[in-house]
Order: C-alpha cells, then sequence, then structure tokens
C-alpha cells in the first residue's frame, strides 16, 4: 500500500469513526429526550446535529433561494440522490420525513429515523397509504411542523430528475399545504456534479459511507424554489364541504370530488418535478432565480 494509500485510508476512518461517535450521540438524544412529541425540541437538537454530521465527513452545504416560513403548513419535495439527502435538508431547515418502509431496517439508521418521528409507508398498500396520508395531514396541523417527500420513489445518480409520484401530493391537497420544490446537487471542488453520494446501483449503506468518507471537496448544494400554493381544503369540490380531515386522505366518495383531487395533486406533482428539473439540468442554475 502507499502512502497516498494509507492517507486516504486514515482519512476514511477517521470520518468514519467521528461519524459514528456523532450517531451514538443522536440515540443517547433521540432514547433519552426525544421521548415525547415536541417539534421545536426535536428540531432544536435535529439542525445542530445534522451540521455536525455533515462537518466530520467533511461536506460542505450551500443554500439557494428563500427557507420556508412558517407562517403556513409546509410541504417539501425534493429530488433523492443519497441517503445524505435527509441530514443535508435538516441541517438548514429540520423536517419530519416520509420514507419507504425498508430504511426502517436499517441499522442504528432506521431506529434513529422512527425516533425522531419519520412516517413510513408502504406504497404498494393502499391501506397503509392512507394510514399515512392521515397522519400527514394531521402533523401538518402542528404549528412549526413540516413534511418532507421524495416523490420520484427512488434515488439517482443526480444527472437527472425522475417524475414525481402525484398520489405522494395527497397530504398537500388534504391539508391545503404550501409546496416547496427543493434541488439537491452534490458537487466537487470544481463545481462539477459529483455522483459520490449516490446511493444506487445496490451498493451497501457501509460502502457508501466509505466512498463519501474518502471525498475530497464535496459539497452540497441545497436550491429552495420558488412555493406552489395548494388548493385550500374543500376548494373546487362538488360542493360536499369536507375539509381537509381522514375523509380527504381516504379519498372522497363523491366521483366529482375524487376526479378533482387527482386533477389537483397531478398538477402540484408536475409544477414541482418541473421546477426541481430546471435547477438540476441547469447545473444549480434556475430560471426562476433561486
Amino acid at each position: 500500500m502507499s502512502c497516498a494509500d494509507r492517507r486516504g485510508a486514515f482519512v476514511r476512518t477517521w470520518r468514519i469513526t467521528r461519524a459514528t461517535a456523532l450517531m451514538v450521540r443522536g440515540l443517547l438524544v433521540a432514547l433519552f429526550v426525544l421521548d415525547r412529541p415536541d417539534v421545536r425540541l426535536r428540531n432544536r437538537h435535529m439542525q445542530p446535529w445534522s451540521a455536525a454530521l455533515l462537518d466530520v465527513m467533511d461536506i460542505g452545504l450551500d443554500v439557494h433561494g428563500e427557507l420556508p416560513s412558517d407562517d403556513a403548513p409546509v410541504f417539501i419535495a425534493a429530488n433523492h440522490v443519497s441517503w445524505l439527502d435527509i441530514w443535508v435538508i435538516n441541517a438548514v431547515c429540520p423536517t419530519l420525513f416520509v420514507a419507504k418502509s425498508e430504511i426502517r431496517g436499517w441499522p442504528v439508521f432506521g431506529w434513529l429515523a422512527a425516533r425522531v418521528g419519520t412516517l413510513f409507508i408502504e406504497r404498494a398498500r393502499r391501506a397503509d397509504t392512507r394510514k399515512v396520508n392521515d397522519r400527514i395531514i394531521a402533523r401538518l396541523a402542528i404549528a412549526g411542523e413540516r413534511i418532507a417527500v421524495f416523490p420520484e420513489g427512488t434515488t439517482t445518480d443526480g444527472s437527472v430528475v425522475r417524475p414525481f409520484h402525484a398520489s405522494l401530493f395527497q397530504p398537500a391537497v388534504g391539508a391545503g399545504a404550501r409546496v416547496h420544490p427543493v434541488a439537491i446537487r452534490y458537487v466537487d471542488t470544481a463545481g462539477v456534479r459529483s455522483d459520490v453520494p449516490a446511493y444506487i446501483d445496490e451498493v451497501s449503506l457501509l460502502a457508501s459511507m466509505w466512498r463519501i468518507a474518502g471525498a475530497q471537496g464535496l459539497r452540497a448544494e441545497l436550491h429552495f424554489l420558488e412555493p406552489i400554493e395548494a388548493p385550500s381544503p374543500g376548494n373546487g369540490r362538488s360542493g360536499s364541504g369536507r375539509s381537509g380531515t381522514r375523509a380527504d386522505a381516504a379519498g372522497p366518495a363523491d366521483p366529482a370530488d375524487a376526479a378533482n383531487i387527482r386533477v389537483q395533486r397531478r398538477t402540484l406533482a408536475a409544477l414541482a418535478q418541473e421546477r426541481v428539473a430546471a435547477v438540476v439540468a441547469g447545473g444549480g442554475r434556475s430560471t426562476d432565480g433561486a
């Protein structure tokens, strides 16, 4: 092993060791402090902890655009590149995430995600999706709460943005939440897109961490784009008068109501996907100036 190889292995090991120590600290906080559903308490611990994780892994962070305000329900829709995405967003905008159910089984990460309130969903089970939608709508009614989804339904290498699944925007319609599109990019020292953090192609979590720990000058970019106003609950319905409650999440009985909601969520998904894709395709530049 050459001197450069030994140094690289040492840097990787040092970074992962520090990250592991930080994870242990996070587990202890989650176990003994975050034992009640207090949004402000969770956010107060989650933001500096996530920023520290990026710091020990030597990942820079650049934020563009205006952060969501808490004067209305906040529903974030972002493209998905890496397991790092959650910590990148939380480092500047503490958020409750909706994640696929498999993440619950990840070592350490899964338990920690569950402890801080992550909402896990099995999209193949319609009844489970409706149940989670109910919970999302209820959470959006809590002052200061933010919900984030990765509507592509999978990760990419960061060069493209796949179509957003409209069904994941059902809670935004039901709660009348403002949808905030967020574009995530990872770049190297030259500002060129980096696929080092990409969590794709059956790469294991440990292998991904080892690869990221060896990167030099890796930076994450967060682009908060122009928000999209969701229709007010009950707006444009066929006179049923229902609001953003359990009935909305389960799906209205009136066919006209159901058709209108499908149009609303497809519109939200298409607009959000279009804005995020424009930033990704433009190398970090968006047409709206974010």
